[in-house]
C-alpha cells in the first residue's frame, strides 16, 4: 500500500535541508544532485567503485578556480554520479564539460538533470562507462572524488599517458578530491603536484569536506 512515506522517499530532503547552500544552486542550476550509491566490490579489486555521494559546490567551485578554469577547457569527471561538478564546470564557463559514470542509473539521472537544467543548452554529455575504458586527449582539467581504486587509477592515468604521446596536447591540469592513493600520481613522470589544499568546512553544510590535490602534466 502507498504511504505519505513512499512518496517523501528517496527526496533527499534532509541532506537538501542540511545542506542550503548546495540546495541554492541545484535549484539556481535547474538541478537535483542530491543522492547515494553504495560502495561496488571490494577494496584492491581492478573493478571496485567507492559509494557516491556529491561534493559540495562550494569546494568544486573553489577548486576550479585554483586550476584557472578557462572558456577553452574541456573538463572531465570521472566518477560523475548525477552531475554535479559536471554542471558546476559549464556553469563557470567550460567549453565542454563530460561526466563518465559506470552506475546506469546515476548516468540517466544525470543526463535527466542536464536535459531539465538551465543548462540545457551547453554542451554537456554524460558518458556510461568504465573510467578504463573512456578516452579522450582533449581533455584539460580532470576531476577525481577519490572514484574507483589504486589499479583503476593507475591504468586510468597510462591510458591519458598513451594517448597524449600521439600527439602534442594542451596542459592537463588533475582535481584529485580526497586523495587516497595519491602516491600513484607522485610515480606518474608526466604529472608534478602544483598544489595541496586542506579541506574547509562550513557551518552551513552537513557534507564531508576533504582535503584536494592539485596536478598539471609537463
Amino acid at each position: 500500500m502507498f504511504t505519505m512515506l513512499d512518496r517523501f522517499r528517496g527526496k533527499s530532503y534532509k541532506d537538501r535541508l542540511l545542506n542550503p547552500h548546495d540546495e541554492f544552486w541545484d535549484r539556481r542550476l535547474g538541478v537535483r544532485t542530491f543522492g547515494y550509491h553504495p560502495a561496488m566490490g571490494d577494496p584492491g579489486d581492478n573493478d571496485w567503485r567507492v559509494h557516491y555521494t556529491p561534493t559540495p559546490y562550494s569546494d568544486i567551485f573553489r577548486l576550479l578556480r585554483m586550476v584557472d578554469l578557462r572558456s577553452d577547457d574541456v573538463f572531465v569527471d570521472l566518477g560523475a554520479g548525477m552531475g554535479r561538478a559536471v554542471f558546476a564546470a559549464s556553469w563557470l564557463g567550460a567549453r565542454r564539460a563530460v561526466g563518465i559514470e559506470v552506475v546506469q542509473h546515476l548516468c540517466d539521472k544525470a543526463a535527466q538533470n542536464h536535459q531539465r537544467s538551465r543548462l540545457a543548452s551547453r554542451d554537456i554529455e554524460f558518458i556510461c562507462t568504465n573510467a578504463q575504458d573512456y578516452r579522450n586527449g582533449d581533455t584539460t582539467v580532470l576531476f577525481m572524488f577519490h572514484p574507483f581504486g589504486e589499479p583503476t587509477l593507475r591504468q586510468v592515468l597510462h591510458n591519458i599517458e598513451s594517448v597524449r604521446m600521439e600527439e602534442p596536447r594542451r596542459t592537463l591540469r588533475i582535481i584529485y578530491v580526497n586523495p587516497v592513493y595519491d602516491s600513484v600520481l607522485q610515480q606518474t613522470k608526466w604529472l608534478k603536484c602544483i598544489g595541496r589544499v586542506p579541506k574547509v568546512a562550513s557551518w552551513l553544510s552537513t557534507a564531508i569536506h576533504y582535503d584536494t590535490t592539485l596536478w598539471q602534466s609537463y
